[in-house]
């Protein structure tokens, strides 16, 4: 019972009068497949052989200007190898916290094009099998050329992305505006 309250609490809110008002607020969840860490070595310290599964993101957005959002977003990723070096295993576990900016430059009914960069910083904690565990920082990025997003309710927005980061080569993921 309370599992659909919380369900028609939340259709309600998103057909409200106020959610069909122009959203200035956003919050996004995605994954991101085949993000930097597992290509770059700055991003594994020489490490060989990492199984990445992809990373998960969170993003809240403002819109400052008629297609411009300004943000945060934090991004989470862990890579883990049997055979990080000379037969050693090992798991990486990378926080990446950014900021970033999103330009939507085409836009036609439910459907616009946009493009987003982030910069920021990633904490990787690296735990060898060899040695103790430690961290490193390093710069966080994110170019993402060309993004589609679909809004089906004025307060929703279902997205995709291509580009290169710690977000992942290609990210999909979904949008509550407020």
């Amino acid at each position: 019972m309370k599992r659909l309250s919380a369900i028609l609490i939340l259709i309600a809110a998103l057909l409200s009068p106020i959610a069909l008002a122009a959203r200035t607020t956003e919050v996004s969840v995605s994954y991101g497949i085949a993000p930097a860490m597992r290509s770059l070595g700055a991003y594994h310290h020489g490490w060989h052989q990492l199984d990445n599964w992809g990373a998960v993101n969170a993003t809240i957005d403002h819109s400052f200007a008629p297609n411009l959002w300004v943000g945060l977003s934090y991004t989470y990723s862990s890579s883990q190898s049997d055979h990080a070096l000379a037969n050693r295993y090992g798991k990486i576990v990378y926080h990446g916290l950014m900021a970033n900016v999103r330009y939507h430059w085409w836009n036609h009914g439910p459907v616009s094009l946009y493009s987003h960069v982030g910069i920021g910083a990633l904490v990787q904690y690296f735990t060898p099998s060899w040695e103790d565990s430690y961290n490193r920082n390093t710069m966080a990025f994110q170019v993402s050329p060309v993004g589609i997003e679909f809004n089906p309710l004025p307060s929703l927005g279902l997205f995709g992305e291509v580009g290169y980061g710690v977000q992942g080569i290609a990210k999909v993921g979904i949008r509550l505006g407020f």
